[in-house]
């Protein structure tokens, strides 16, 4: 019988939810384990919850739901007080019982406080996350005011307490960038830390070989309603550019969510928003034609784990312009692969964008360059071949015991 691994997160979206289906896909289909998608709610109307609003599952316990992804089938495990957020850490017996089925727990999450779910499971269990949540609500604390912002602060106060208690208790933490890695690496043991890096397609996510000298679109992918994303400044760069280049190409944003209405606004106070094109919750197979057929890829965050669509571009072939917001450096070499600008630097970003339209040459050199190194490191049989390995060796170490 084939041991048994529980791919454990909370979101099926985004990052969260690319860097979940990588990991199902490399367990299948790089090991002889047998995997089980589990899911844990981040919504206070979550119907597999204990409820303060509903009265009615005040006198049961949290329930298992039954749903699929995607064509995978899944068990949404409710919380209790689901409304509070640090109650969504807390291990709950249901999902302790279910979890205690398994030789292996993988939990994949945005923050690492999600790994205290399994804190009373006795068997290996890993933990990947991009980020802390201090670093991830940096940017919404700083625009957020009065008793929202004192509510915010001590959820993340909170959050970053049970973050350090998960971390701890995990036999090993897969960091998604260098710059996560320097992140955890107060909380977690160096031998217990490592790198573990996406994987994308690169079979799906391929360069156009058509000449796409004709500077057609610049493309960005993201949630544009995410205020870390910082799409005022993509905006405010786009206009610069527009100001040196007078035949500025289309820029088109593709995204599960686009810009709030207030940064719309700022659009239309530049005079570019008739140059911007959006596009929402395109499908995969038309995200890939909106790579394969751009000039070049812009990415203008505060901050990032590592970037997903960097790496989605990379693979295309093009060109890769961010901010250096963290993750990026992991997969962005400076001059080689793309070009990385200061965060906020709406100049820098502007003359990085100049820099590559008028010259095609480079963008091609540039492209090659990404497209190499994604095959390289970033495919899902180089990436996945870290977290197989490291199932291996907790495995047979666990049967020793």
């Amino acid at each position: 019988m084939n041991r048994r691994i529980a791919l454990v997160t909370h979101e099926l979206t985004g990052g969260v939810g690319t860097m979940t289906y990588f990991l199902y896909k490399a367990i299948r289909e790089m090991s002889s384990y047998d995997v089980d998608l589990i899911m844990l709610p981040t919504s206070s109307r979550d119907k597999a919850s204990v409820r303060i609003i509903a009265p009615s599952t005040w006198f049961c316990p949290p329930q298992i739901v039954a749903a699929e992804w995607k064509g995978i089938p899944y068990s949404c495990v409710g919380s209790v007080l689901a409304e509070i957020e640090f109650q969504r850490y807390r291990p709950r017996n249901v999902l302790t019982q279910l979890l205690c089925r398994y030789d292996l727990i993988q939990i994949v999450a945005g923050s690492p406080a999600f790994g205290a779910v399994a804190r009373s499971v006795p068997v290996p269990k890993c933990l990947f996350a991009a980020t802390l949540l201090r670093e991830e609500q940096r940017t919404l604390l700083r625009e957020t005011g009065g008793w929202l912002k004192t509510w915010r602060t001590a959820m993340a106060w909170v959050g970053a307490r049970w973050e350090n208690k998960a971390l701890q208790l995990m036999d090993c933490v897969f960091a998604e960038s260098e710059y996560t890695r320097r992140l955890f690496i107060k909380s977690v043991s160096p031998d217990k830390l490592l790198l573990g890096v996406p994987g994308v397609d690169t079979k799906f996510f391929s360069p156009n070989i058509a000449d796409k000298d004709g500077n057609d679109y610049i493309l960005s992918v993201g949630r544009f309603s995410d205020r870390r994303k910082n799409v005022r400044l993509l905006f405010e760069a786009y206009h610069k550019l527009s100001t040196m280049l007078p035949a500025v190409p289309k820029l088109v944003l593709a995204g599960s969510t686009p810009p709030l209405e207030i940064d719309w606004d700022y659009a239309v106070s530049l005079g570019i928003k008739s140059r911007v094109e959006c596009l929402v919750d395109v499908s995969q197979e038309k995200l890939r034609c909106l790579y394969s057929n751009a000039s070049l890829f812009v990415l203008s965050s505060d901050e990032e784990g590592l970037g997903f669509v960097i790496l989605e571009a990379m693979a295309s072939g093009l060109p890769v312009i961010s901010t250096d917001c963290g993750g990026p450096s992991t997969a962005v070499i400076p001059g080689e692969t793309g070009i990385l600008t200061p965060i906020g630097d709406a100049r820098a970003m502007a003359e990085a964008m100049y820099k590559l339209t008028i010259n095609p040459s480079l963008r091609r050199k540039m492209g090659a360059a990404a497209r190499s190194r994604v095959e390289r490191l970033f495919s899902l049989e180089a990436a996945g071949k870290t977290y197989i390995n490291e199932y291996d060796r907790l495995l047979a170490t666990s049967r020793q015991t």
